[in-house]
């Protein structure tokens, strides 16, 4: 089974994140394949990031499933390298195709 991503709701900018080294202070109150207890849930290290440099997430493992959990803060993608920040920037960037222009155009 691959590891699960769980949002970490944390107000922090990627910045503050890593210079604070919020990952320490994540938390997972209970396994999320097993809600009511009855696992061995615990502390699993943590991993890298390439960026921002310097950022870890902290993960959780579950003996019983087999299983590790991370604790994504908001400020960082998922499933892709950088900060969330980046990524919103690049979708909401200029248009490159110029069947779009005319819809993305500003009206005169």
């Amino acid at each position: 089974m691959d590891g699960l991503q769980i949002r970490y709701d944390i107000k922090l900018s990627a910045g503050d994140y890593v210079s604070t080294k919020a990952w320490r202070d994540a938390s997972l109150e209970a396994c999320p394949n097993h809600p009511d207890g009855g696992c061995s849930l615990a502390r699993h290290g943590t991993y890298g990031r390439k960026t921002p440099a310097g950022a870890r997430v902290a993960r959780w493992y579950c003996p019983e499933s087999h299983a590790t959990f991370s604790l994504l803060p908001d400020c960082l993608a998922a499933r892709t390298p950088g900060t969330l920040a980046a990524v919103e920037a690049a979708v909401a960037g200029p248009c490159c195709s110029s069947r779009c222009r005319p819809a993305c155009a500003s009206p005169s």
